[in-house]
């Protein structure tokens, strides 16, 4: 976790000569970034001091970039709550700073959750929701990179570091999930759209028990809703013993069905869309702790909650 850019006061100030925001006052680097550097930035106008973030994109391609940004804006416009990116006075929602695609955003208030609460849940549940339903209207669509097919070729690859038991779980899961996923396909009543899939507590911002914002859309694509309502079921609604609690599970689902019914088949099935989030969570997990013990790192997050998880789903 690092600020991989460094950018100084001459930086932004030319920067900001670009926007209707104010005089700089102060920035800070944000070492909580994983992928992206980012600075908060202070600013004064008009005798008021505001805050915004400045994000220098490190990994998406301008081609990704020019999907997200004009959906953020979109989905705000639709009043979803999250930060979208600020105009340049010459309408642009991105610049270029040291060869490298940046943007900024309006700082949201709130914090990051631990442990959320039954209230919580349902209005996260409730917000997503409203997501996917104001993206039916955005024109541009983007894959989900990180999909069952990406999946596939993760637990296929052999290159896991897992123990022979590990690999043969994953296996038999894959194996389980293919048939649903040819089901899946031949389901009219399963709608896709745009999906955050990575809707987990630490992307969204609370004041007390009212969501300020969501961020981090930048892992979303185009796949089934009902996959996208089980991410955020299995983020939010784990107890510490790694099982889903029945009670946060149900206010969820009666935060999001406020804003959108499920259809009969997306109710059947989400028990095996469950099932797809915590094996691609298990692996995307294993992929970053193989990457960080090689770095000599350790600030990963356990892959084996999700194995367990999976196990408390499964027959296997």
């Amino acid at each position: 976790m690092s600020v991989y850019t460094q950018l100084q006061s001459h930086d932004f100030e030319s920067i900001l000569s670009q926007y209707n925001l104010g005089q700089l006052v102060a920035f800070e680097g944000i070492a909580a970034g994983i992928e992206n550097t980012n600075y908060k930035l202070t600013l004064k106008k008009a005798g008021q001091t505001q805050y915004y973030f400045l994000t220098i994109f490190e990994q998406l391609k301008k081609s990704e970039l020019d999907f997200f940004m004009p959906l953020l804006s979109h989905l705000q416009h639709n009043d979803c709550l999250l930060a979208a990116p600020i105009e340049s006075i010459h309408g642009d929602l991105t610049f270029t700073i040291k060869h490298k695609d940046a943007a900024i955003f309006y700082c949201l208030a709130g914090d990051t959750l631990d442990t959320p609460n039954l209230k919580q849940c349902q209005v996260v549940g409730q917000q997503l929701a409203r997501i996917h339903l104001a993206a039916q209207s955005f024109k541009q669509s983007h894959d989900n990179s990180r999909g069952f097919y990406w999946l596939q070729r993760q637990v296929n690859s052999g290159q896991l570091n897992l123990s022979q038991d590990d690999q043969q779980l994953m296996h038999n899961e894959l194996s389980y999930l293919q048939n649903c996923w040819q089901l899946w396909g031949e389901n009219t009543e399963l709608p896709k759209g745009f999906i955050h899939a990575d809707l987990f507590p630490d992307n969204s911002l609370f004041v007390d028990d009212e969501l300020s914002g969501i961020i981090d859309f930048y892992a979303g694509g185009s796949d089934y809703w009902v996959y996208d309502l089980a991410v955020c079921i299995m983020a939010w609604c784990q107890n510490d013993k790694h099982q889903i609690d029945d009670k946060f599970k149900g206010a969820l689902l009666k935060g999001y069905q406020t804003e959108r019914k499920l259809s009969e088949a997306e109710t059947k099935t989400l028990p095996d869309f469950l099932r797809l989030a915590v094996l691609r969570f298990w692996v995307s997990r294993v992929l970053v702790q193989n990457q960080q013990q090689q770095a000599s790192l350790t600030t990963f997050k356990d892959p084996n909650h999700m194995k367990a998880l999976l196990l408390s789903l499964s027959d296997l």
